[in-house]
């Protein structure tokens, strides 16, 4: 069964390398490695080009204008030609069993659209920072897609016709794309299936990042996500059903407070009004105190300055 590995760059000359040479060294023989270059500025298209030669029979080079992650892994798409997908950025790592083994957890669960994997967070030296192992006991992967618990691009294994069938990657998004990916292909059956092996490395950069941009931003395109997922869920599940989910959105909209604190409230008061959040990992007693006496905007004024 063929996976292509899509690998979208941009000025990361002095990652890409590794990046590349994690996919061509995959256990699994049946592999195409598709990487495209997003109008790099630096020697990232000569290293690309350079492997290339190395690697004729699997490896080809993409070059275009700069259009931002989405549409290079859209680029890469439309070249593919693996039965699953591998989305790998090109400052991270998979290990050499990485393909192999996710291929082979596929096969015994009638090879569903999408196999969520964990990762181990590195810095950019290479020290572990923390591991994101998903839990494999049953769970509700609606509630993990709205809790941000379905991995991501590099660690995923994505079934490429079902990747298709909702247009690919938006390119519009600058933060959440894949968890926007996701979310469209569940909402038309896609199946999940959860991986806690420890197969990806994910390296954190402070910059040149192809999707970075502003936190406030960021957390805005994150919450509208959520939104889009609990409308959705408003038809399937009785109102009782969604307070977790609601939950969610509410510690959400009470991170964006400190950097967009006017668009917060309009959130909260748009998508919230009359609900009464609860104890969570991100929102503690003492703030609901604050909360059930001040309201959703003078709790996080008084805690925010507070802090």
């Amino acid at each position: 069964m063929r996976v292509s590995v899509i690998i979208p760059c941009y000025n990361v000359e002095a990652y890409v390398g590794r990046a590349v040479e994690s996919a061509l060294a995959q256990t699994h023989s049946d592999l195409e490695v598709i990487a495209v270059d997003d109008g790099s500025t630096d020697g990232t298209l000569a290293i690309l080009q350079e492997l290339q030669a190395r690697h004729p029979d699997r490896m080809q080079v993409i070059a275009q204008a700069n259009a931002g992650a989405c549409a290079a892994r859209n680029a890469g798409l439309e070249r593919s030609t693996g039965h699953y997908l591998e989305f790998l950025d090109a400052d991270d790592v998979i290990h050499p069993t990485k393909v192999a083994h996710q291929l082979a957890l596929a096969a015994s669960h009638d090879h569903p659209e999408l196999i969520a994997g964990s990762a181990t967070m590195r810095s950019p030296e290479g020290d572990v920072l923390r591991q994101e192992v998903l839990g494999t006991t049953p769970r509700d992967p609606w509630f993990e897609l709205m809790r941000h618990g379905l991995g991501g691009s590099p660690q995923n294994l994505w079934k490429r016709s079902a990747v298709a069938e909702v247009g690919g990657w938006d390119e519009s998004l600058r933060s959440s794309q894949e968890y926007d990916l996701m979310f469209r292909m569940m909402q038309r059956g896609a199946r999940v299936v959860i991986d806690d092996a420890l197969l990806t490395d994910v390296y954190l950069r402070k910059t040149g990042s192809i999707s970075q941009g502003r936190q406030d931003r960021n957390w805005e395109r994150f919450i509208d996500l959520r939104v889009r997922i609990l409308d959705h869920l408003a038809r399937v599940k009785s109102p009782s059903a969604l307070e977790p989910y609601r939950q969610v959105l509410f510690d959400s909209i009470r991170t964006l407070y400190p950097h967009a604190p006017q668009r917060a409230s309009e959130l909260y008061r748009t998508h919230l009004r009359g609900f009464t959040p609860q104890r969570s990992p991100a929102t503690g007693a003492g703030y609901l105190l604050l909360h059930r006496i001040l309201g959703f905007s003078w709790a996080n004024r008084l805690r925010h300055l507070l802090r």
